[in-house]
C-alpha cells in the first residue's frame, strides 16, 4: 500500500497462476470445442436423422468448422446458441465440455490415450491437490514434461506399458478437467469420459452392457456376501465387469488386458472409486500375471474369434484340465483359464459366442465340463442389449474340488477322444443330473429369476434320482428356460446351445405372466366377459346442438389457441425430459419407458437412483412420438421414474386439465399420422429408409377454454381411454386363447366339441 514490494510465497504464486490458467482455459473451452452430428443428437435428446433434417431445413444452422464431408464437426458454442434461439432443449454438461476438447485435440484412435492420461491426472489431483494445482500453474511446456512423472510417483498402482508422454495441448484440457472435477467429482467426471470413449470407439471397446455386468455379479453370488471377495477378470477391457463387482462389495479386484490403454482406463476408474485394484497390461493366456491367485469369482468377456491366441505356445499349459482346446476354439481356452484361476467351488461366468455351444471341434471339452459338473448353465442373453447380429450366451460354471477334478484321462494330452466317451473324473455317479438352458427375449431380469429357481430346486447337485423327476417338469421356470438332463447332452455332438432345445420364448411383460394350458376355460370366460362389456363402455359422442357453427354453445365458439411451447413460457406447464444418463434394466426403481406409454401399461423396467431423475406424480402427462404419431396419457400412480425418450408435461391443475391436455396431444398425433399416410405403409417407409413427420409436442396447438370446459372434454377423453384399454385387453386375451388352444390340442390336453367349425 505504501509502494513497497509485497513478498509472496512460491506456493501462492503457483496457486494464483493455476487459477488464472484454469479460468483462461475454461473461457476458451466453449469456443474451441467441436461436436459431431451424433454428439448434437445425444445432447439434444433426438435422433441423428433430426439433426440432418435441421441442417437441410434451416439456413441458419451452423456450418461445419472441420471434419470431413461424411463426418463434419461443428463448433459447440454455435450449436448451443442455435438450439437456444430455436427453443430446443440442450444442456452441455461439464463432462461434455472436457470430452469435446479431447476430441478436438486428437484423432479417434488416440482418444483412449488422452482419456487414460487425464484419468491418471485426476487420481494424482485427488491424492495430492496442492501438487497438481502447482503443476497446472506452470507453462504448458513445463507442465507437459512434469505431469506424467508426478502421476507415476503419486499413483504407483497404474499399469505399465502406457505411453508416458503428455503433449503440450493436453495441459489446457487438464485445467478444464480440474475445474469440472471440483464441481462434479473426480470419479463422476471420469465415469462420464469413459462412457463417451466407449460410445465413440465401440468397435475397439467391446465391453458388455452394464445390465449384463450387473447380472453376472448377481449370479456369481457377490451381492450381500459376507467378507471381502477377490474377483478376477483376465480380459478386463476398460473395467466394466470389475466396476460392477466393486459396486456389489467385492474386496480385491484383479484384472489384466492385452491393450495397455484399456488396462490404464480400467485401473483409473477403479482407483478413483477407492477400489483395492491391481490391473496389469499383458496377454493373460501367454503372459498371465495371476498364476498363484485363486479368486472367489471370475468374470470374463473374452475376445471372440482370436486367430493367434497361443495354441502352439500353450500346448503344455497347466490349465487344460478338460483337454487342450483346438486351434479354432479360443473361447474354450479362456473358459479353462478362468476355471484354473478360481478357488474350489467358486463361480465362473464367461460371455461366449453362441456358436461355441455347438461347434464340433469343442465337443470333447464340453463333454468333460458336463461330466465334471462344472458347466451349470448356458443362458442366451436378450438380443436387444447388443448390436445387430447374434446375441452371445452366458456360461455359468463352478470350479470343482481338487486340482484334477473333472479332468478325464485324456485331459491335457490333446487326444481326440470321442465326445460321447466315458472319460471324465468322478465317474457317472458324480455327474449332476441337469443343467439349465434358456433364452431371454427382452428383459434380462428373467435370466436372474430362472437361475434362482434352478438353484433353489437343487440345480447344484444332490440326489440324482430325485433330480431326474424334476427335469421332466419345468413349470416353475419362466418361459424360454428348461432343465436338461446331462445324459441327454452327452451324445456325439454335445450341443449345449439353448436354441436347439427351446422354442423362441413367447413375448410377455413379466415372469410367470402366461397362464398354463389348463387355464384355457378361465381365459375364455374372461375374454367373453370383456367383449360383452365393450358395448356399454363405448361412449355415445354426438355433435353438440346441431352441426353448424351457429348451433354451438358460446363457450365453444372461441377459435383462439396457443401452443404447448407458449403455455410453458407462460408458466402454465413445465416440459421435462429424463437425464441423458438414465439407464434401463439396472437398479430397483420402477422406470416408465417409451414402450410403456405406447402400450398403455405400467412401468415395466427398472433403473437406479440418479441425480436429477424425475419421479412421476399423479396428474402428470407423459408423451412419446413414433412414426409421426403421438401417444400421450395421464399418470395415475406416483413413484415411477421418467424413462428416456419420454416427454413429461407437468401442468398447473388450476389452469390446465391433464386429461384434456393428453387428449389434445392424441388428436394432434392422429392428424399428423393421417397426413403421413399412417399404418403399414408409413411403417414400411420407415423401415426402407423413408421418413415420417416427427411430432413435436411444443408445437401442438391447444384451444383456449375455461377450466370447466376442459374438464368436461377431459372426461370424454377418459371414456375413450377406457375403451382403448378394454380393446387391448380383449386382443391380449384372444391371443392367449389361440396360443393355449394350439398347445393344448397338440398335446391332447384340450379337445373341442363333436361339431366342426362353422
Amino acid at each position: 500500500m505504501n509502494g513497497l514490494p509485497v513478498k509472496t510465497s512460491g506456493r501462492d504464486t503457483a496457486s494464483s497462476a493455476a487459477v488464472t490458467a484454469t479460468a483462461t482455459a475454461t473461457a476458451t473451452a466453449a469456443d474451441t470445442a467441436t461436436v459431431t452430428a451424433t454428439d448434437i443428437a445425444r445432447l439434444a435428446g433426438v435422433g441423428r436423422a433430426a439433426v440432418s433434417n435441421w441442417r437441410r431445413r434451416f439456413a441458419d444452422f451452423p456450418a461445419p468448422v472441420g471434419g470431413t464431408s461424411t463426418s463434419p464437426l461443428f463448433a459447440l458454442a454455435s450449436v448451443a446458441d442455435w438450439l437456444a434461439r430455436h427453443d430446443r432443449p440442450f444442456q452441455v454438461e461439464a463432462a461434455d465440455q472436457v470430452w469435446q476438447r479431447i476430441r478436438g485435440a486428437v484423432d479417434d484412435p488416440r482418444l483412449g490415450e488422452v482419456t487414460g492420461h487425464l484419468g491418471g491426472f485426476l487420481i494424482y489431483r485427488q491424492r495430492d491437490p496442492a501438487g497438481a494445482t502447482a503443476l497446472l500453474g506452470e507453462s504448458d511446456a513445463v507442465a507437459a514434461v512434469s505431469l506424467e512423472p508426478a502421476i507415476a510417483r503419486a499413483v504407483p498402482e497404474l499399469p505399465g506399458g502406457f505411453p508416458d508422454t503428455w503433449e503440450t495441448g493436453w495441459v489446457a484440457i487438464a485445467r478444464v478437467a480440474a475445474e469440472a472435477a471440483d464441481r462434479h467429482g473426480h470419479a463422476e467426471l471420469f465415469d462420464a469420459l469413459r462412457a463417451r470413449y466407449r460410445e465413440v470407439c465401440s468397435r475397439q471397446v467391446a465391453e458388455p452392457p452394464r445390465a449384463v455386468g450387473e447380472l453376472m455379479v448377481t449370479l456369481a453370488g457377490l451381492r450381500g456376501r459376507s467378507g471381502a471377495a477377490t474377483v478376477l477378470d483376465p480380459a478386463c477391457g476398460i473395467g466394466g465387469l470389475l466396476e460392477a463387482a466393486r459396486a456389489a462389495g467385492a474386496g480385491r479386484l484383479l484384472g489384466q488386458d492385452v491393450n495397455p490403454t484399456m488396462a490404464r482406463v480400467s485401473a483409473v476408474g477403479l482407483l478413483l472409486r477407492g477400489g483395492d485394484a491391481r490391473i496389469v497390461a499383458g496377454d493373460s493366456l501367454l503372459a498371465g500375471t495371476f498364476a498363484g491367485e485363486r479368486a472367489d469369482a471370475v468374470l470374463c468377456a473374452p475376445p471372440f474369434g482370436q486367430r493367434s491366441w497361443g495354441y502352439d505356445e500353450l500346448l503344455g499349459a497347466p490349465w487344460w484340465r478338460h483337454g487342450v482346446p483346438p486351434r479354432g476354439e479360443p473361447e474354450l481356452a479362456w473358459v479353462q483359464y478362468c476355471l484354473a484361476h478360481a478357488r474350489d467351488g467358486a463361480q465362473v461366468l464367461v460371455i461366449m459366442p453362441a456358436a461355441a455351444a455347438s461347434r464340433r471341434a469343442g465337443r470333447r471339452i464340453r463333454a468333460n465340463l458336463l461330466r465334471a459338473g462344472e458347466l451349470r448353465a448356458v443362458l442366451g442373453l436378450p438380443p436387444g442389449l447388443f448390436p445387430a447380429g447374434s446375441a452371445p450366451d452366458l456360461w455359468v460354471l463352478r470350479r470343482g474340488a481338487g486340482p484334477d477334478a473333472g479332468a478325464g484321462p485324456d485331459a491335457g494330452a490333446g487326444s481326440d477322444a470321442g465326445a460321447g466317451s466315458d472319460a471324465g473324473a468322478g465317474g457317472a455317479g458324480a455327474t449332476p443330473a441337469q443343467v439349465l438352458l434358456g433364452l431371454a427375449r427382452d428383459e434380462i431380469a428373467v435370466v436372474e429369476a430362472a437361475w434362482a429357481l434352478f438353484v433353489a430346486a437343487g440345480g447344484f447337485g444332490g440326489d440324482t434320482a430325485a433330480q431326474a423327476d424334476q427335469v421332466a417338469d419345468d413349470a416353475d421356470l419362466p418361459a424360454g428356460f428348461r432343465r436338461i438332463c446331462v445324459a441327454d447332452l452327452l451324445d456325439d455332438e454335445v450341443d449345449v446351445s439353448p436354441r436347439r432345445y427351446i422354442d423362441h420364448p413367447p413375448e410377455r411383460t413379466a415372469v410367470g405372466e402366461f397362464p398354463a394350458v389348463g387355464e384355457f376355460p378361465a381365459v375364455r370366460e374372461d375374454f367373453l366377459a370383456t367383449v360383452a362389456s365393450l358395448s356399454s363402455a363405448v361412449p355415445l359422442l354426438t355433435p353438440p346442438r346441431g352441426s353448424g357453427p351457429a348451433d354451438r354453445p358460446a363457450s365453444l365458439s372461441v377459435t383462439s389457441s396457443v401452443t404447448i411451447g407458449e403455455l410453458a413460457k407462460a408458466g402454465s406447464l413445465t416440459i421435462l425430459m429424463a437425464p441423458l444418463q438414465t439407464r434401463a434394466g439396472v437398479g430397483d426403481l420402477p422406470l416408465l419407458t417409451a414402450g410403456d406409454v405406447r402400450h398403455g401399461r405400467g412401468p415395466s423396467s427398472r433403473t437406479e437412483e440418479l441425480a436429477g431423475m424425475l419421479v412421476l406424480r399423479p396428474g402428470d402427462v407423459v408423451c412419446v412420438t413414433a412414426s409421426g404419431e403421438s401417444m400421450a396419457r395421464v399418470v395415475e400412480d406416483a413413484g415411477a421414474v421418467l424413462g428416456p425418450r419420454v416427454v413429461l408435461l407437468r401442468g398447473d391443475p388450476d389452469r390446465l386439465d391433464p386429461y384434456f391436455l393428453a387428449g389434445i396431444l392424441r388428436a394432434a398425433g392422429h392428424r399428423a399420422h393421417g397426413r403421413s399416410g399412417g399404418g403399414a405403409d408409413a411403417q414400411a417407409a420407415g423401415r426402407s429408409g423413408g421418413s415420417s413427420p416427427r411430432a413435436d409436442p411444443r408445437r401442438v396447438r391447444i384451444p383456449v377454454l375455461p377450466l370447466a370446459e376442459q374438464r368436461s372434454r377431459g372426461l370424454d377423453f377418459q371414456r375413450l381411454t377406457m375403451v382403448e384399454k378394454s380393446l387391448r385387453n380383449a386382443v391380449e386375451l384372444a391371443e392367449t386363447i389361440v396360443r393355449l388352444g394350439h398347445l393344448g390340442i397338440a398335446d391332447g390336453s384340450l379337445r373341442g366339441g363333436e361339431t366342426g367349425p362353422g
